[in-house]
């Protein structure tokens, strides 16, 4: 992003990327926001206040190694929205929309999906039968499943006591060293769990922002959006 800045705080409009995102969530009376923070991110807690709960992740090891940081706070609630700082445009209408289809199925692992028009290295969706049995990232794709469009966009609402059970037994990919959260969803769905997608047509509200081509794509996508 050419920023000295955490990448969270990386201007979209005028404000924050992670400003967006949290402005967001706390329309929601019910949902209290943990933010994991790692490099420099006491900048981000100095902004973001103390009226929030911080876990720290002093290595950044990918989104698997994030929820295992977490643990102590997962284990307090029922259910645990897991959403990427760098993906601020998600609404509360689709935020809405995950959690009633979640409840309403009872379901282990709900999750956002959508098809870009353009390519991006995200994990792609496997489905057999119209059923969702795995997501598998970009690194590990062969040929054919590098064709697929639907991909997978790393926003999840989990039941925590299935999160816990499986975040353990995530482990470090061989070629990136991350521990990839997606490994999550062959896990449930090899167990039988209910896994819920939801589908978001606007796919520019699930897109994570990693280039500032992608801050300018947004920043026009949110001016035609207001007219």
């Amino acid at each position: 992003m050419s920023s000295n800045l955490p990448k969270p705080l990386v201007s979209l409009k005028q404000k924050p990327m992670i400003k967006w995102l949290v402005d967001t969530l706390q329309l929601f009376l019910f949902i209290d926001i943990c933010v994991i923070i790692g490099h420099k991110g006491e900048k981000i807690k100095e902004y973001l206040g103390n009226d929030l709960i911080y876990v720290f992740q002093n290595e950044q090891k990918g989104t698997g190694h994030a929820v295992q940081k977490a643990e102590s706070v997962i284990k307090k609630y029922k259910n645990i929205l897991i959403f990427p700082a760098d993906a601020p445009m998600v609404s509360f209408k689709s935020i809405q929309k995950l959690y009633d289809s979640h409840i309403k199925r009872n379901a282990s692992c709900s999750f956002f999906t959508s098809r870009f028009p353009f390519h991006l290295p995200y994990a792609r969706v496997i489905r057999k039968n119209n059923l969702v049995v795995d997501c598998i990232e970009e690194v590990d794709l062969d040929n054919e499943e590098f064709k697929i469009c639907e991909l997978f966009t790393s926003q999840y609402l989990i039941n925590s006591i299935d999160l816990i059970s499986f975040i353990k037994k995530i482990k470090p990919h061989k070629l990136t060293n991350e521990y990839h959260l997606t490994d999550i969803i062959k896990f449930l769905y090899n167990k039988g769990s209910l896994l819920n997608d939801v589908y978001i047509k606007q796919y520019e509200e699930v897109m994570g922002i990693n280039t500032k081509k992608d801050l300018k794509f947004i920043e026009s996508w949110i001016d035609s959006h207001d007219n």
